[in-house]
């Protein structure tokens, strides 16, 4: 029988993660409205990409199974994942958005060296959707952190 490890811990935490986040979907933000028409709720997105993310996570802990050596990580790995906590754990002070749209100037500005013309092009365009689709067309009301108590 094979060692459980780290790449079998990493998709089953996934599947699980996705597991809450299709459940929260369906059964509280709601995935589509046929009584009055109005086609996806706000559980339509974050519950699709957890089926999304279930599957993977199956798939990707399938082939744990088949791979002989140890996980390594790098330095990059990492830094996305250290990324990942940040976002989550500034959304609780400045709210979602926000912190998304720091994390891209961040990331293209420290890590990809890109110019502030391209980084300011990348952000323009990212908030579009998430204001754009997100926001006002399905309705999603994002967390807004410290910022929800003054507004």
């Amino acid at each position: 029988m094979k060692k459980f490890g780290t790449k079998q811990l990493v998709p089953v935490m996934g599947a699980v993660m996705g597991a809450v986040f299709a459940y929260l979907g369906f059964t509280q933000l709601g995935f589509w409205d046929t009584t009055a028409g109005d086609g996806p709720m706000p559980g339509f997105f974050p519950s699709i990409m957890a089926i999304v993310l279930i599957l993977s996570s199956i798939l990707s802990l399938i082939q744990s199974f088949k791979e002989e050596e140890k996980a390594k990580y790098n330095k990059e790995e990492l830094l996305v994942i250290m990324g990942g906590a940040a976002i989550f754990a500034g959304t609780f002070i400045i709210g979602l958005l926000p912190m998304c749209y720091l994390f891209v100037v961040l990331w293209l500005k420290l890590f990809e060296k890109e110019t502030w013309k391209n980084t300011l092009i990348v952000l323009v365009v990212i908030a579009a959707i998430t204001i754009g689709v997100f926001y006002l067309w399905l309705g999603i009301q994002f967390p807004m952190g410290l910022l929800e108590n003054f507004l």
